[in-house]
């Protein structure tokens, strides 16, 4: 029996087509795996709702597609800004919606796949509740600033979460992420990645970087202080399994480059297929959002 592996996304309509796209590239990636496709809809519009589900029906190893709804209200007091809207949170509340899941694999929608997903999925979490790549500012003072104590200092990126939900249900760590947020909302100068990185301190796994080759790694605007580290972010550079477009550079903006924009514009073709294909025949709306798995 094939693998399954379980991915979750939050995305609004602007990003609508960078998921298509990160999913297409999944798919392509990956043809002997099976994939089930979480995506948790903030303000999609029937036409964005039918392009997603139109990858379903056209790829064999996409098992299903469910959409997913959060309750804004707990964000409310949230901090935002153009980039990281409040949709951002809802990523939090995953391990309590999807119930029935016992692993995740949490990828923003800005990324791109270039490679085997199947080692990652089945990397030992060795205790950790969840497994992620540092963030590639290395912000590790972010930990200092917020008055958070900690054994190692280091500062994960949210945008991929390799996540053991039942030890993170045991632990109660939505809630307590949640709980951060409200009593230090004004606080979180990267939102809901600091509230992350404060309740999971000393609980994650450092994951190779070509799991998550951020643009600042790409871009080599910083060095590791370990030689291994950097070692491993020069194998990342040039064999990153996942790209992440993280910043405000976007490839799907033409007037800003990005030194990735290739592997993303690769794709388009095939996505252009896919809404073409959804355009074909009538579409009748079935929008609803589950808000328990």
């Amino acid at each position: 029996m094939p693998i399954c592996i379980k991915i979750a996304s939050t995305t609004n309509h602007q990003f609508c087509t960078p998921l298509m796209t990160l999913y297409v590239s999944i798919l392509e990636q990956n043809p002997a795996v099976e994939f089930e496709f979480f995506v948790i809809a903030d303000a999609l519009t029937t036409l964005d709702f039918h392009y997603l589900k139109t990858i379903e029906h056209q790829y064999a190893n996409c098992q299903k597609i469910t959409f997913l709804s959060v309750d804004p209200k707990a964000y409310a007091t949230a901090a935002t800004n153009q980039r990281i809207i409040q949709a951002a949170y809802y990523r939090i509340d995953l391990p309590e919606i999807l119930r029935r899941e016992t692993r995740l694999l949490y990828l923003d929608s800005d990324m791109i796949c270039r490679g085997d997903l199947r080692p990652l999925w089945q990397a030992p979490l060795q205790g950790k509740l969840i497994g992620a790549v540092e963030d590639a500012g290395y912000v590790e003072n972010r930990l200092n600033q917020m008055q958070i104590a900690y054994h190692h200092r280091r500062y994960f990126n949210s945008g991929l979460m390799l996540m053991d939900l039942t030890a993170w249900r045991q632990h109660r760590i939505s809630q307590q992420v949640k709980a951060f947020i409200k009593v230090r909302a004004t606080q979180l100068r990267y939102h809901d990645q600091d509230a992350l990185n404060a309740i999971l301190v000393d609980r994650w796994l450092p994951l190779h970087p070509k799991y998550n080759a951020q643009s600042k790694l790409l871009w080599r605007q910083q060095q590791h202080f370990d030689p291994t580290v950097e070692h491993q972010n020069t194998v990342a550079r040039s064999s990153p399994v996942l790209i992440h477009y993280a910043g405000f550079r976007k490839p799907w903006h033409p007037e800003i480059w990005h030194p990735a924009t290739a592997a993303y514009q690769a794709y388009q073709p095939i996505v252009q297929r896919l809404k073409l294909k959804a355009a074909e025949k009538p579409y009748v709306p079935n929008t609803s959002c589950t808000s328990q798995h």
